[in-house]
């Protein structure tokens, strides 16, 4: 992943304002939303913002399919920083919501 494109993905990442969100729907076991703000919300807004700084359209296709699975990677290791959970116990949650 480019440096910048990292440096972003951290930066929107680790907002508290985002992480407490992300905690207080965890803790409501409100996992969907969690996966959703995550790998979606967050994740195309970083790379929408990233593709205007490199001087391209708008959520660039090319440079989302390119990067969009690392800067998921940058957010889910944000949370299980902030909120302590192991990224296996994250990963455990989500895989309930396929099975449901």
């Amino acid at each position: 992943m480019d440096e910048r494109l990292r440096e972003l993905a951290e930066k929107r990442y680790r907002q508290q304002e985002f992480l407490q969100t992300l905690f207080e729907l965890a803790v409501e076991n409100q996992w969907f939303d969690v996966r959703h703000m995550v790998q979606h919300d967050m994740a195309k807004a970083i790379i929408a913002d990233y593709s205007l700084e490199q001087g391209l359209d708008y959520l660039n296709t090319t440079v989302f399919y390119d990067t969009w699975e690392s800067v998921i990677e940058v957010g889910w290791s944000a949370f299980c920083t902030h909120t302590g959970l192991t990224r296996e116990r994250v990963d455990r949650h989500l895989q309930d919501l396929t099975e449901r």
